[in-house]
This record gives C-alpha cells, sequence and structure tokens, in this order.
C-alpha cells in the first residue's frame, strides 16, 4: 500500500522529528499525539503518483508549532532541491469529512512512528478523496480519480461515503452534491463493464 515517494518519505520523517523534539522540549510526556495526513502527501503515499511539497494534516491534540521551524531541505529523484512545508492553514473542518476518518486512518508503517511522540496516519482513501470534494480545484478531481484507478474504492462505494459525509455538512450544499455526482460518473467510466451472462446481450 505504501507507494510513496523515497524523497518524500525521507523529508516527511525528518519534519516528524521535529515535531517530537518540540514536545520534547517543552515537557509534552502524555500519549503520543496523531498526526492525520491529508492532501496530496496523502495521495502520493497510497498511489507514488502525486509529487507534492507541503504538508495538509491536522492533530488529535491541540498543538502549537512554528510553521517555519518545519520547513525540510531536500532534492528530488533528479537531484532538484526542494523545500518541504507545513501547511497552518489546513482545517478538515473547511471541507466534507466523514464523522469516523480518525478512526479509519491508516498508520505510516516504517516511517518511525514507534520512537516519536508523534504519530502518522493517512487517512483512508475513501475519506481522503472525500476531504478533495470541497475545494474541487486544481489536482483534487484528478486526485479522486487516481486513487479509484489504483482500485482503493468503487464509484458506489464512493458516493456512499460522501453523501454520508454531506448528510452533516453546513454550506454550499448544493455544490457538494453536484461534485459528487461529477466524481460518481468519473469512477463509473473508469471501471469495466459488467460481463453478460449466457444468452444475454
Amino acid at each position: 500500500m505504501n507507494h510513496a515517494t523515497a524523497e518524500l518519505a525521507a523529508a516527511l520523517s525528518t519534519m516528524l522529528n521535529r515535531i517530537d523534539a518540540t514536545l520534547r522540549e517543552n515537557g509534552y510526556a502524555g500519549e503520543p499525539i496523531i498526526m492525520y495526513l491529508a492532501g496530496g502527501l496523502a495521495v502520493n503515499f497510497y498511489c507514488g503518483s502525486r509529487f507534492t511539497a507541503d504538508v495538509d494534516a491536522s492533530f488529535s491534540r491541540r498543538v502549537t508549532l512554528d510553521p517555519n521551524d518545519l520547513i525540510v531541505d531536500f532534492a528530488d529523484a533528479s537531484g532538484k532541491p526542494m523545500q518541504l512545508y507545513f501547511d497552518a492553514t489546513y482545517s478538515p473542518t473547511l471541507g466534507p469529512m466523514h464523522e469516523d476518518y480518525e478512526d479509519d486512518a491508516r498508520e505510516w508503517d516504517g516511517i518511525g512512528n514507534e520512537r516519536r511522540l508523534i504519530k502518522l496516519k493517512v487517512l483512508s482513501p475513501l475519506d481522503l478523496a472525500v476531504s478533495k470534494l470541497g475545494r474541487f480545484e486544481g489536482n483534487d478531481r484528478g486526485d479522486i480519480l487516481e486513487l479509484a484507478r489504483h482500485e482503493y474504492f468503487t464509484a458506489d462505494e464512493f458516493r456512499e461515503r460522501a453523501e454520508s459525509a454531506a448528510s452533516y455538512f453546513v454550506g454550499n450544499v448544493r455544490r457538494l452534491q453536484t461534485n459528487i455526482n461529477l466524481v460518481c460518473k468519473d469512477i463509473a467510466d473508469l471501471e469495466p463493464p459488467p460481463v453478460a451472462g449466457p444468452g444475454i446481450r
């Protein structure tokens, strides 16, 4: 399942080390805080197809961090200098999100969760796709379809999860439903037609 680009994963691990150091330096000694990863980096984790330089994430507790301390310099596969940064403007409340998204998030194995006070989890493919319905600009529609191409969900599964999330969403619900319908049609177009049984044309 983990298809993350090695360079991005290494840079993200460095960022997590810095968050862990901040927590320890300020005396935190409680249970590990969960960091829920969304956005393009989560798509990269599942598909390996989206290279992004920003980290969209929320936490299981309220934390205060200096985004400038979390900027990580790294090089991509071609050697091009890059920076990974934490997007302090991201919030899971700004778009549709299923109420069980935290429970259904998947741990990023192999990134060092066992040694930190910050534990990284990735939104499930379905919840990641649903979260992109709110803005639905730029890469969002393509990200949803990329997840569907990797067969993480069908059109029916997406509709069920998205409409469940929409049932307690406030705002421009009509636009949200339009986006759901558009995406479901896109996903259905990716799916092979059913095989006709004997004698059926």
